[in-house]
């Protein structure tokens, strides 16, 4: 069979096989090994220290095979993924563009333990003519100059503004960080500063910035640039950079259609007034951890009815009031909805929020916006713990629910769980993570009610769900497509028909 296949023949059957085959592919024979190679176009890799760099190569040191050497037996790769221990993260990244593959590569994650420098990626950018996505750990000093030379990019992230191990940016109190002087210009941002001309626009349309401080200079510069971005999210960041009011920071608003705040406090409020006003096309909204009382119920009442996901993991900040005034914003229309658009929110997820009570939820769902809601998730929010028929009420007035995540609801009961599943005719989602009081009779609840339509289920960590529950949900559900479990309770005849029926099980 090895000489009667063409290569052409046989690199179709490699791409057509899962990438869990490839290392059995590969001892088939000499010819298979570089036909899978040269058929392969995802490929990750994680490097030792001993691996050569090109450095290292023109420098005569080192016995292992050089990184340019290793990706020269995958020329058609569009997808890499590097992820290194060693310290000389510039001679790695100029490695890649080296490589045959770097003029393909359209998406790149590179997170190496030390920091780049933007040199290196400026010298890099030309190899990287078709990439469109790129994922990089760290960069010192922070500068984003040579964005301009990557120009298919549509996405970046910056995983943390500096390596964790360097002193870099000490943290200091917010009422600290208020009381310096704004830093002066970084070198790159003079142009900005004296030039009146309009900064030619960056082509990014996703960008995730992590660990920013208010002190960082060089963000002015990105975000004047950044007026095309359709999404942006911040993770631990305490500023956006030069200087505490980061007058910059607002341009690259406006055409925002999700927007997501992780873990940054500090500045959460800026950003909820800044979009409150700027976002006049936000459809999603995440906010964890940070935000108050005020500055959300604004940023609710401005951009609330436009909103097509509202998504909240709030233990302290969110109040019924809020839930309110989602209520009341599309009762009245709403100040940022689309003109005859009808109710906008298909997908609210609350988790952890323990000042929420049944009266805001009931309240919601017996408004338009609640009737509208396809997709809900209450995890590990203890309203439904202290008030029992809530659920119930909730799937009654939201007819089109269609997911619903209840994972980490500890004293859930199988008698709630069959109130509530009788009314959710639509349901194709549920996630039961976490809910260590539920029992096999909630299976049978839910195949019952639902069993026609189910296509995923999670019910992963229920010590009382076992393994006759399972298997019987596995053999009845008609469209199950994916099953969340322990592997321990599936028993062999589940597990046959989980292949039989196709069923992806993990």
């Amino acid at each position: 069979m090895d000489v009667v296949l063409c290569d052409e023949l046989v690199q179709e059957i490699l791409q057509r096989l899962p990438p869990s085959s490839a290392p059995s592919v590969s001892l088939v024979s000499k010819r298979w090994l570089s036909l899978l190679r040269s058929s392969t176009t995802s490929l990750s890799l994680r490097i030792p220290p001993n691996i050569v760099t090109a450095t290292d190569a023109t420098a005569g040191t080192g016995n292992s095979p050089s990184l340019s050497s290793i990706l020269a037996y995958y020329p058609f790769l569009t997808n890499l993924t590097v992820i290194s221990a060693r310290e000389d993260a510039d001679a790695l990244l100029l490695s890649i563009a080296a490589a045959a593959c770097s003029p393909r590569l359209a998406i790149l994650r590179f997170l190496p333990a030390s920091p780049l420098s933007p040199a290196a990626l400026h010298s890099s950018a030309a190899a990287f003519a078709s990439l469109t996505s790129l994922r990089i750990a760290s960069l010192l000093p922070l500068s984003f100059c040579w964005l301009s030379s990557l120009p298919s990019l549509r996405s970046f992230s910056l995983v943390r503004s500096r390596p964790k191990r360097l002193p870099g940016c000490r943290r200091e109190p917010p009422w600290q960080e208020a009381e310096e002087p704004p830093p002066p210009p970084a070198e790159e941002d003079e142009d900005d500063d004296f030039d009146q001309s309009t900064p030619v626009t960056l082509p990014l349309e996703s960008l995730s910035l992590s660990g920013i401080c208010a002190a960082d200079r060089g963000l002015s510069w990105l975000w004047r640039r950044c007026a095309g971005l359709r999404w942006l999210q911040l993770r631990a960041c305490e500023g956006t950079g030069d200087g505490p009011s980061s007058p910059a920071f607002p341009l690259c608003l406006p055409g925002l259609l999700g927007l997501e705040l992780r873990t940054c406090r500090a500045i959460a409020d800026r950003v909820l007034l800044h979009a409150a006003e700027r976002c006049r096309a936000l459809t999603s909204f995440l906010l964890y951890d940070g935000g108050s009382r005020d500055a959300l119920r604004h940023f609710i009442h401005r951009r609330g009815a436009a909103l097509r996901t509202l998504d909240l993991r709030l233990p302290l900040d969110l109040h019924n009031d809020h839930l309110f005034a989602i209520a009341a914003d599309d009762h009245r229309g709403g100040t940022g909805a689309p003109s005859g658009s009808g109710h906008q929110l298909a997908a609210l997820r609350l988790h952890s929020c323990c000042l929420v009570t049944g009266d805001g939820l009931r309240s919601l769902a017996s408004s338009p916006a609640g009737a509208a809601i396809e997709e809900l998730a209450l995890v590990n929010c203890d309203v439904v713990e202290r008030e029992p028929g809530l659920l119930t009420f909730l799937s009654q007035s939201m007819q089109r629910l269609r997911r619903l995540d209840l994972s980490h609801t500890e004293t859930l009961t199988d008698k709630e769980v069959g109130s509530m599943l009788a009314s959710c005719r639509n349901l194709v989602e549920i996630r039961l993570r976490g809910c260590g009081a539920l029992t096999g009779a909630s299976l049978i609840s839910l195949l019952k009610h639902c069993g026609q339509q189910l296509e995923v289920v999670d019910i992963t960590r229920c010590p009382g769900i076992v393994s006759d529950a399972i298997e019987l949900l596995v053999m009845n559900a008609c469209r199950l497509s994916q099953l969340m479990v322990e592997e321990n309770k599936v028993t062999e005849a589940a597990m046959i028909w989980l292949s039989r029926k196709a069923i992806k099980i993990g």
